[in-house]
Order: C-alpha cells, then sequence, then structure tokens
C-alpha cells in the first residue's frame, strides 16, 4: 500500500517559503513530517531544516534523502537525533538540514509516480 500524506494547499501556505517545497516532495514520497523551520534570524533553527518522524526502520531517513535528491534540493546533512527530556531520550527524529532556503520553489508542487509500467 502507498502511503502519501498531502495536506490541503492552505495547509502548505502557512509554512516558511524557504522549507515548504522540501515538505511537499517529502509529503508526496509518503514521508511524515514532524516539524520544519527555513531557518534564520527569529527562526527555531539556524539553517533550513525539516524533521521526520523515525520508525521501527532507521533507514527511512535515507529514503527521504533520496527523495529530496530527485529535485535537487541542497542538503546539507541527515542525521538520526535524539532529544533528551528531563535527562533521558525521549523520541528519536531523522532531521535533514539543508545548505540554503528554497524561496523560489515554494508553490512548485512535486510528483512522484509510483508502480510498473511496462514498455
Amino acid at each position: 500500500m502507498l502511503k502519501t500524506l498531502v495536506w490541503p494547499e492552505k495547509s502548505y501556505q502557512s509554512l516558511d517559503r524557504g522549507i515548504r517545497f522540501a515538505v511537499r516532495v517529502l509529503h508526496a514520497a509518503g514521508f511524515e513530517t514532524c516539524q520544519s523551520c527555513q531557518g534564520g534570524k527569529g527562526h527555531a533553527y539556524s539553517e533550513p531544516t525539516v524533521d521526520l518522524r523515525a520508525e521501527a526502520d532507521d533507514a527511512r531517513g535515507f529514503g527521504a534523502l533520496a527523495a529530496l535528491r530527485t529535485y535537487g534540493l541542497p542538503i546539507a546533512e541527515v542525521a538520526i537525533v535524539w532529544p533528551v527530556q528531563n535527562g533521558f531520550p525521549y523520541e528519536k527524529l531523522w532531521r535533514v538540514t539543508f545548505s540554503k532556503t528554497m524561496e523560489d520553489r515554494a508553490d512548485e508542487k512535486p510528483r512522484f509516480v509510483f508502480g510498473y509500467f511496462p514498455t
């Protein structure tokens, strides 16, 4: 079963322009995001960043990397992050950091085609 997460358009419009396309790409490829930020002064992160929930299969972050590379996005780093609360790790996340924002692609809509197409 293909799991595709696509939000209503108005929900994407509420995201930072500099990270919006990356989130769209991840959703179109079936990856759930849990937070994103275009980074910079006054933002939660210093660089453009998208966090994804990690699941039992730690390889999902590499799948997200492949989806983002398909669209030539400027990926700087992909990492597994363990936030700490009260001295203990409480949630494992995949974090994708980009080398620059992507405002010029904010309203572009990705398309992935899945399946077998005989020639």
